[in-house]
């Protein structure tokens, strides 16, 4: 609910120091209640070192969502390179995004409690409006699953294009490519 002065009652904010341990911490929950999934150094190594993968200046970031009042980090978003790791994804959507040109967006997750706010799809427009002015990527991707509460949908919302679907293989993901504007 937007509070009667029409501030939303949080903020979006490039990562910092000091939001690092808020930022790590609504990942790390995400990724064990949302998607069941244990640590796993080839994956979640961007995690662990946030401040380093996403460093700026040459195309990976990372957005926080803090609570206004607390300073709570609420929620993440970023996006980085869009190239896949093999082994993990279909060998055919990896080729596709080896060239370079794509963004993956990333670490897109909201702390439950603060949900059903427009924080997500917040985050996300202010990601892909940020992808749009620094010009790195010439197209957006990202990946997805199934059985993440409402994540297909939200994702089809924005205008996703279903690039291949291997919630059977061994990804377990739904993988995406979103429309940009012409620059």
């Amino acid at each position: 609910m937007t509070p009667a002065n029409g501030s939303p009652g949080w903020s979006i904010h490039p990562l910092s120091e000091h939001t690092l341990p808020g930022a790590q911490s609504v990942m790390r929950r995400s990724i064990a209640e949302d998607f069941g999934d244990a640590y796993d150094p080839r994956i979640h190594a961007d995690v662990d070192d946030p401040l380093t993968h996403y460093a700026p200046g040459n195309g990976p970031f990372l957005l926080v969502v803090t609570d206004d009042d607390t300073g709570e980090v609420l929620a993440t978003g970023g996006i980085r390179s869009g190239r896949l790791k093999p082994g993990l994804t279909p060998r055919h959507v990896v080729e596709l995004y080896e060239d370079g040109r794509h963004g993956q967006l990333v670490r897109v997750y909201v702390r439950k409690e603060a949900r059903r706010r427009g924080i997500a799809r917040a985050v996300v427009q202010a990601v892909l409006d940020r992808a749009d002015q620094e010009g790195h990527y010439q197209a957006i991707a990202l990946h997805t699953y199934r059985h993440s509460p409402g994540a297909v949908a939200f994702w089809e919302s924005f205008g996703a294009r279903l690039v291949h679907d291997d919630t059977q293989g061994a990804s377990g993901a739904v993988f995406y490519d979103l429309p940009r504007s012409p620059r």
